[in-house]
């Protein structure tokens, strides 16, 4: 965030755009990530946020970026309004703006997209999320060293609405889905590539973790029952497999687990980039 905090800097001295009625006439598609529409415009955000003056190289770490707030999303992290409102503030400070509506007008001055910006910067944020609780409870369970926690080794598979199998993998596990066959369906039907090939594993969770729809029925639910968790683009079958208590005593260094934390995501992401289905509209940002 801080790197991309100081390049920012550089928008409001560097950038120079048309007018707003052009940029809206020569906006368009440029690819879909996943079945996520991006903008030529995003592409340029991304060019003026990352620091890159090649368009495919943006494109590229632009679709990372999507790529792994989707894992993110799918895997129950949150990213709240607030926590982005307080985050653009933040930015907002960093360029000797007051408040969020100042910064708002100073984009729409650059033909820059406030709701465009807005969406960049939940998908820094859910990035972080993912980092800081998804791959460190992969690593290191999660936990502070010395605290004793409860813990639920929870297995989920998602099913997407987008895709068109849906009704037909609805019904499939509706009837056939058990504690015995949940790792093998989920591996054969789930659209979530980060734990389906780990046969649904999501891991070991706190209360707390998740997003409301899976943490509290994940929490109130016993072990041993699978569920259904309705969610606006699709529902997760959750299987609670166990419960636990544990402390980690394990002593690493900031360095440490910053190198475990930096490998662990370059082999999920490069997971997520085989497993992406990406439709380049305009083959020049291939």
């Amino acid at each position: 965030m801080i790197k991309g905090l100081i390049v920012f800097l550089l928008i409001f001295v560097a950038v120079s755009y048309g007018k707003g009625s052009d940029l809206k006439l020569f906006d368009k598609i440029v690819f879909v990530v996943n079945g996520q529409p991006v903008l030529k415009s995003e592409v340029e955000l991304a060019m003026q946020w990352f620091g890159i003056r090649d368009k495919k190289e943006a494109a590229k770490k632009l679709i990372d970026q999507i790529l792994v707030a989707q894992a993110a999303e799918k895997s129950g992290i949150r990213v709240s309004p607030k926590e982005v409102e307080d985050a653009i503030l933040r930015i907002a400070k960093a360029n000797r703006l007051h408040s969020v509506k100042e910064f708002k007008e100073k984009l729409e001055e650059q033909n820059l997209s406030f709701t465009e910006f807005k969406d960049f910067i939940k998908r820094e944020l859910l990035i972080q999320r993912y980092i800081q609780v998804h791959l460190r409870r992969v690593l290191f369970g999660g936990i502070k060293e010395g605290k004793e926690v409860r813990l639920r080794t929870v297995r989920i598979i998602f099913l997407s609405t987008k895709d068109k199998d849906f009704r037909k993998k609805y019904q499939l596990l509706k009837e056939k889905l058990n504690k015995k066959n949940f790792s093998e369906m989920a591996k054969e039907h789930s659209d979530d590539p980060v734990t389906s090939e780990k046969g649904g594993l999501l891991g070991d969770v706190r209360k707390g973790d998740l997003i409301k729809k899976l943490d509290i029925p994940i929490w109130e639910k016993k072990v041993g029952e699978i569920f259904e968790v309705p969610v606006e683009n699709g529902v997760y079958f959750v299987y609670i497999v166990s419960e636990k208590k544990k402390i980690i005593n394990e002593k690493l260094t900031g360095e440490e687990i910053s190198k475990r934390l930096k490998k662990e995501y370059e082999i999920q992401l490069n997971k997520l980039r085989e497993k992406a289905i990406i439709e380049y509209l305009d083959k020049s940002y291939m």
